[in-house]
């Protein structure tokens, strides 16, 4: 027989990004990569829209992070800490800018590598919209989650995220400044993130392991 939802280890994992959401972001970029003729700065384009949904998911969670008890008793705490959390996030999303911006030809007239991509950016948006409805609402995870844990999650996977990207489009592209047009710096970029991403699925499927073991 197969398996009810609930039975299924990807949707009762407590991590904020369960691996199918890195696999389908990968796919969206790897297809633009090598059928749609993307380069880096079209990556650089849909990483920027990723971490705004990111950012916008994670004050979701953080507002509706129950602990454990009735919606009203702790909404002054979940208000403070999603509001702590959307100035923080902002910073967030311009840092991500400044540490990418060598990706992006500015001085490019009406960016043209922004031009066709709204399917890819409803499909990410989609991705991310699932895996808050499913590994978040769905599964019953708000109910116990703590509104500055998910926020920390967040901030700690974006700083990991930049940190690993940072190399490439700090360093290396002011060296190399043609390498900009490389589909294959491109998907240097893309694999850095899908490796994060299947970093954080893989912590959190241990997380579950170990809680399991100790119950």
């Amino acid at each position: 027989m197969k398996a009810e939802l609930h039975d299924k280890p990807w949707f009762n994992t407590p991590t904020m990004h369960p691996f199918w959401m890195g696999v389908i972001g990968f796919l969206v970029n790897l297809f633009g990569l090598f059928f749609l003729g993307w380069k880096l700065e079209t990556v650089v384009w849909l990483l920027w829209f990723e971490v705004i949904f990111i950012v916008g998911a994670s004050l979701i969670r953080a507002f509706f992070a129950l602990q454990g008890q009735p919606f009203l008793n702790t909404l002054l705490m979940r208000v403070f800490w999603t509001g702590a959390g959307a100035f923080l996030g902002i910073a967030f999303i311009m840092l991500t800018v400044t540490f990418t911006i060598n990706g992006i030809d500015m001085a490019r007239k009406g960016n043209s590598s922004m031009v066709g991509l709204q399917p890819q950016i409803i499909v990410l948006f989609l991705n991310y919209l699932a895996g808050l409805v499913l590994n978040y609402f769905a599964n019953g995870s708000f109910k116990t989650a703590h509104p500055a844990g998910e926020l920390m999650k967040t901030f700690v996977y974006l700083l990991v995220l930049l940190a690993i990207i940072m190399p490439i489009t700090m360093h290396l592209l002011p060296k190399f400044p043609a390498w900009s047009d490389s589909k294959w710096v491109g998907l240097a970029v893309a694999s850095a993130k899908f490796l994060v991403d299947m970093g954080l699925s893989w912590a959190g499927s241990t997380k579950e392991v170990q809680v399991s073991n100790q119950n």
